[in-house]
């Protein structure tokens, strides 16, 4: 079976006319804005086959088959997923001698059978948007304090937990559902009161996210790179400046999922990881010679100690403008 990228199959789903094709076998009854006809795969005494011209779709009532054109081909022509692919291609003027089956798209498919064996797909709860509107919104004094400008924080709806003594920031995925809050302590000795610094206000299931991308996204595509940072602080604080093409992975090791997510964006990506991170911690060099395979991957080292050094802790964005735009500037392609 060939490999079709998902852009081409949709392009070939929606540029082949189902309606006009099957008008020249099967009689169309019109209700409304739909078609409908006699389902042949089974006895159908009253016409359940539909056919939407608005959507290109079809769906028989009666036995529950449904979907494009392609799907058409495969289960009312008998045609296997190539050749139905193929046929539908011609119909929709779409040259499938011009695609290309990269081993991006390889990688992809082979990911996601991976973890369709070893586990259940995780399903974030959508949560309703009046939970993280119960949380005050006010200034929050110590991040402004570090140059998060008020508007930012604002764009990034930033809140405070009154309560637990926390600033708290929604999680969204890619679609814009709120799936998560978290929340980071305001007490500086929280280590002496035992208190973890961030805490996840609800099961974090599959980390196939990266924090403030639902927000980001175009203009990561527009720039065609992504900054990746271990905070949100370093976000907002990237924001500010203009250089809005960047997301939070919460932490330094990826997920299979967050991996997968940047391969499938299919621009460049650069870390921008905290001073005390190294590039070649096992986990972090484990995560770049599976990228670099698929997109180019840049690091942001500070090799003249720009940030402080490892005990500083620094981010990229932690020193100022200046400091950031040299490291990007200097920032090295993985090989």
């Amino acid at each position: 079976m060939a490999t079709y990228d998902d852009d081409t199959l949709n392009q070939i789903n929606e540029n082949a006319n189902l309606l006009e094709y099957v008008s020249q076998t099967l009689e169309l009854e019109k209700r409304g804005d739909d078609y409908y006809g006699h389902c042949p795969l089974h006895t159908d005494l009253t016409a359940s086959l539909s056919f939407s011209p608005k959507e290109n779709r079809f769906y028989c009532f009666s036995c529950g088959r449904g979907g494009g054109f392609i799907k058409y081909l495969m289960e009312y022509e008998g045609l296997g997923f190539d050749e139905a692919v193929e046929k539908a291609s011609v119909l929709a003027n779409v040259d499938l001698t011009q695609v290309c089956h990269s081993e991006t798209i390889s990688y992809l498919k082979k990911v996601r059978v991976a973890m369709q064996k070893t586990r259940i797909p995780y399903v974030h709860p959508h949560l309703d948007y009046s939970e993280y509107a119960a949380y005050k919104k006010c200034p929050v004094k110590e991040w402004l304090n570090e140059g998060i400008e008020q508007r930012v924080m604002d764009k990034f709806d930033i809140r405070v937990d009154e309560r637990q003594n926390r600033i708290v920031y929604p999680v969204y995925d890619l679609n814009g559902n709120l799936i998560n809050i978290k929340g980071r302590t305001r007490y500086e000795n929280y280590k002496a009161l035992k208190l973890p610094k961030y805490i996840n206000y609800h099961s974090v299931g599959t980390m196939d996210y990266f924090q403030s991308l639902n927000l980001t996204l175009p203009d990561v595509k527009s720039d065609g790179e992504i900054i990746i940072f271990e905070s949100i602080k370093s976000v907002m604080k990237a924001y500010g400046w203009g250089i809005k093409n960047c997301a939070s992975a919460e932490k330094h090791s990826l997920t299979e999922e967050q991996i997968a997510l940047l391969v499938k964006l299919r621009t460049n990506v650069v870390f921008a990881y905290d001073s005390d991170i190294s590039y070649q911690d096992r986990e972090v060099k484990k995560n770049l010679d599976v990228l670099k395979v698929y997109t180019n991957v840049y690091v942001m080292e500070d090799k003249e100690g720009l940030l402080g050094g490892t005990d500083a802790k620094n981010a990229p964005a932690d020193c100022g403008k200046e400091v950031f735009d040299t490291l990007y500037q200097y920032k090295r392609k993985v090989v």
